[in-house]
């Protein structure tokens, strides 16, 4: 299966994909399950293997979920994604990091910011997709206005201008992603500056966040899976958490890439 002549199209232009419904409802029910098991994870006790890793994580409420459950990496190859990641990162793609993400309410907003700099024509070099990083959210609730959405700049990704964002919650051209429902999935190239809004709302936004690299990235520090959980999934899953790059994450430097 290959992603349609528009989907290309959009995502080069505008940096995104929103697909709409991509979960069956049997799935969301599945999900939510898992969700509600994991999120009860200990976290101190997860990463026990390696304490300095909690560092770097999120853990709202849990990071290196799979880790917790090990279902949970069914997201690294859902039917779904797969044609997209193959197309943007290519066929060998790995994994970078993940999270179980939940936005509570009160949320005070984060900061604009993006994984990997800029490119002068997206991350496209004769006519393929070569994105260092893109990331799948797996949207597990509706979200809907003041509600804590995700935001993005599209078309940033090839921004050659730079902008200042610091402590600013709007930004022009801004998509805010507002007309979310259960079992959608946002696909997008990290190089986007993007933001997650406040939550005066009293509702919890929750996310399955996986974040991927090309064949020759590194994972993130403190997202390197157990060795239980690689001989506990798929041989095709355990591949593509089993990075070629004994390094941890660092920016690939690709010709033209903007400072």
């Amino acid at each position: 299966m290959t992603i349609s002549q528009d989907e290309r199209f959009l995502f080069d232009v505008a940096g995104y994909l929103h697909l709409r419904g991509a979960l069956t409802p049997a799935e969301v029910a599945e999900y939510t399950r898992w969700m509600d098991e994991a999120e009860k994870t200990d976290v101190q006790a997860l990463n026990a293997d390696f304490p300095d890793g909690i560092k770097q994580q999120l853990n709202r409420p849990v990071s290196r979920v799979w880790d917790a459950d090990p279902r949970f990496a069914r997201f690294l190859d859902h039917p779904v994604v797969v044609p997209y990641l193959v197309e943007f990162l290519g066929e060998e793609y790995r994994h970078i990091d993940n999270d179980l993400y939940y936005t509570y309410p009160g949320y005070g907003g984060g900061h604009w910011h993006r994984g990997v700099r800029a490119h002068p024509t997206g991350h496209v070099v004769e006519g393929k997709f070569v994105c260092p990083m893109v990331k799948v959210f797996y949207c597990m609730t509706d979200v809907g206005p003041g509600e804590g959405e995700f935001v993005v700049i599209p078309g940033s990704h090839k921004a050659q201008f730079k902008l200042e964002y610091e402590s600013r919650v709007d930004l022009p051209g801004q998509r805010i992603f507002d007309d979310v429902r259960t079992g959608d999935i946002i696909i997008f190239n990290e190089a986007l500056i993007h933001n997650g809004r406040p939550n005066p709302s009293q509702k919890t936004r929750k996310t399955i966040i996986v974040n991927f690299g090309r064949k020759e990235a590194g994972v993130w520090r403190g997202y390197r899976p157990k060795p239980e959980t690689l001989a506990a999934i798929t041989s095709n899953q355990a591949q593509i958490l089993s990075n070629e790059n004994s390094d941890f994450w660092k920016e690939p430097n690709l010709p033209g890439v903007s400072v």
